[in-house]
């Protein structure tokens, strides 16, 4: 009978082992090690705008349907992309978006839930500063205006997908997605 009573006893010391660890899954381990590491700066790690001015950041971006491959000189020589962004508050209005926009082109995977296939190019846009800003914002269309040169010829007619990242140090990180067809 002792015998059996040691076996239950490591059996049941085993299995509370099993489940407290089974509780401690979120436990980011490498933080408990690293105390020394400082954390690298996130998305909406900034200053905390207060109500009701936080309403007036952006929630949304989104690429308008008027962006497209453009030929950005009369002799008809750098290519590119034009890109018209708009950054929408909390009401849907647009507004203005102080931050960094990031954009991706891939190539076109048809048929597929996600049709970003090769990765071709990126660009980077930093618009923390108020000058270069105001320098891509459209106050006609109320829009963000970029010009991204892109030295490649793309064949007419080929499909692309454009993925735009704003980052900025007063809001969560802002993701939009379109599909395009470049012209000539």
């Amino acid at each position: 009978m002792g015998k059996f009573r040691t076996s239950i006893g490591w059996r049941v010391g085993l299995a509370g082992a099993v489940a407290l660890l089974a509780g401690c899954q979120n436990v980011d381990w490498n933080a408990q090690w690293n105390w020394n590491k400082p954390k690298p700066p996130q998305a909406g790690d900034g200053p905390k705008v207060p109500e009701p001015v936080s309403l007036l950041l952006p929630k949304e971006i989104r690429i308008h349907p008027f962006s497209g491959t453009r030929t950005f000189d009369e002799a008809g020589g750098a290519k590119g992309i034009e890109v018209r962004i708009e950054a929408l508050d909390a009401y849907g209005d647009n507004t203005k978006a102080f931050g960094d926009f990031a954009f991706e082109l891939h190539t076109y995977r048809p048929n597929n839930l996600d049709p970003k296939s090769r990765l071709v190019t990126t660009w980077r846009e930093p618009l923390l500063d108020a000058n270069r800003n105001l320098r891509h914002w459209d106050s006609i269309t109320k829009t963000y205006l970029f010009r991204l040169q892109w030295y490649n010829a793309a064949p007419a007619g080929q499909r692309f997908v454009l993925v735009a990242v704003f980052t900025s140090p007063f809001t969560e990180r802002l993701f939009a997605e379109r599909v395009f067809i470049s012209a000539d």
